[in-house]
């Protein structure tokens, strides 16, 4: 008796796991990239470009920008020797402490210069922040643009999200690290598997629904975001395998 009991018990759970629940498939990273400075596009990444993190998807035109950093490299390099010589003649007594401070004060003017030249340069040039694919691109080479204007639009799809919403009933027997199965109506022979990353604590009052992220790895960029696809959740306790 105990066994049968155990066992619809077991039924009852894996019945109350939802199924072939509906979501939308959304990038795991999203990021709308804007120029950080003034200027007119020198090189900009095209839609559908793989990126890598720290890669330069966007640079505005930098000649000045270039020569000025430049400038202050020489100019950094003249108040070094200026320094150490000062300092050598300040030990034989031939110059003035005071002169050998102000040949120290100058070089120290001229670091600050190089690097405020090095990040006006910097700020030229616009960097991926995850790895991803350019999935929209805003602006064309030769384009001005000001500061804040977005450029492009970057993309993780190496993971998705199934976003899907469940009838409030399910909200504590769906846990985070969950198993998910889910399919594709183009894809009917393969079976993704993903678990549940994040979900909402609160229902929404006037649809009676909370919200649940399934994380799907999606390295050979089969799923497509922006598409629909069908999730089946494990019995609840069972982890993602």
């Amino acid at each position: 008796m105990k066994r049968i009991l155990v066992f619809l018990a077991a039924a009852a759970l894996v019945q109350a796991a939802p199924q072939d629940v509906k979501g939308l498939l959304v990038p795991y990273e999203q990021a709308r990239m804007a120029s950080r400075a003034q200027g007119v596009i020198g090189k900009i990444k095209d839609e559908g470009d793989v990126v890598k993190k720290g890669d330069i998807v966007m640079e505005l035109e930098n000649e000045m920008e270039t020569l000025q950093v430049e400038q202050q490299r020489h100019i950094l390099a003249l108040r070094t020797f200026e320094w150490k010589s000062a300092e050598e003649l300040r030990k034989k007594n031939v110059v003035s402490q005071t002169e050998g401070e102000e040949k120290r004060m100058n070089l120290e003017v001229a670091k600050v210069q190089l690097a405020q030249a090095e990040r006006l340069l910097e700020r030229r040039k616009v960097a991926a922040p995850f790895d991803g694919v350019v999935t929209e691109q805003l602006r064309e080479v030769g384009e001005a643009v000001d500061e804040f204007t977005p450029v492009l639009i970057l993309a993780d799809i190496n993971r998705l999200y199934l976003e899907v919403f469940l009838p409030a009933a399910h909200i504590r027997e769906i846990k985070e690290g969950q198993a998910v199965t889910v399919k594709v109506p183009d894809l009917p022979d393969r079976v993704f598997e993903g678990r549940v990353e994040k979900l909402s604590s609160v229902v929404n009052a006037a649809s009676g629904e909370f919200k649940v992220r399934v994380i799907i790895p999606n390295g050979d960029r089969a799923l497509v975001a922006g598409t629909y696809a069908m999730a089946s959740f494990a019995p609840p306790g069972e982890p993602a395998k």
